[in-house]
């Protein structure tokens, strides 16, 4: 009976461990940690935009942790400062590709006739996705002011993918340019109202 009790206990106080841990997350207080948080997310290949970007935009008002928690090991002044930007640009970076990806969700890829019948609620979409892209062009430009003073630094500290991108965007070489694939995108929202207002008045 006592040795039931003793289990019985022990259970008790470890759900109670396991309800606290819950009930108190870690608090996010450095700009890594949401950073890797991010990272984890992207293993798992979760894929929520409006979660991403939470987390993304509120890391930016973070602090960095001390250089000994550094994502990367730097060893010089010069090196910590240039980490740190690489770290803000690439979530710039990181942030245009949420908005883009988030407005896809709700631009539709084309209208035709019958839809008319909906014509508001598309209409609605369509000022959505035009607001995520506005967004877009915003950390875009971010993005590409910070890669350019990154590029400014002299020094590589290790960061191969995070530099080169940097390199790339700041000398016109990255691959997929968002002005131009915002502007597109954009540009075709006019379109597309333009064509559902037409069906509107046949």
């Amino acid at each position: 009976m006592k040795k039931v009790k003793v289990t019985i206990t022990a259970m008790f106080l470890l759900i109670c461990s396991v309800l606290n841990i819950v009930a108190k997350p870690q608090k996010m207080i450095y700009i890594e940690q949401v950073y890797r948080l991010y990272e984890s997310n992207l293993l798992s290949n979760q894929t929520n935009y409006k979660r991403n970007i939470f987390w993304l935009e509120n890391s930016l008002k973070l602090v960095n942790a001390h250089p000994s928690q550094a994502i990367i090991v730097t060893n010089t002044w010069e090196e910590y400062v240039k980490y740190k930007l690489l770290l803000r640009f690439h979530i710039y970076y990181l942030l245009t590709k949420e908005y883009v990806g988030w407005g896809w969700e709700f631009d539709k890829r084309d209208v035709v006739f019958y839809n008319a019948e909906w014509a508001e609620e598309i209409k609605n979409s369509f000022e959505i996705a035009k607001s995520r892209y506005d967004i877009a062009k915003h950390y875009w430009e971010k993005t590409k002011l910070y890669a350019q003073e990154i590029n400014k630094i002299n020094v590589r500290i290790g960061w191969e993918q995070i530099e080169d991108l940097a390199y790339e965007i700041d000398n016109q070489q990255f691959d997929y340019d968002y002005d131009d694939i915002i502007e597109m995108r954009l540009n075709s929202i006019e379109n597309k109202l333009a064509k559902l207002d037409t069906f509107l008045i046949h």
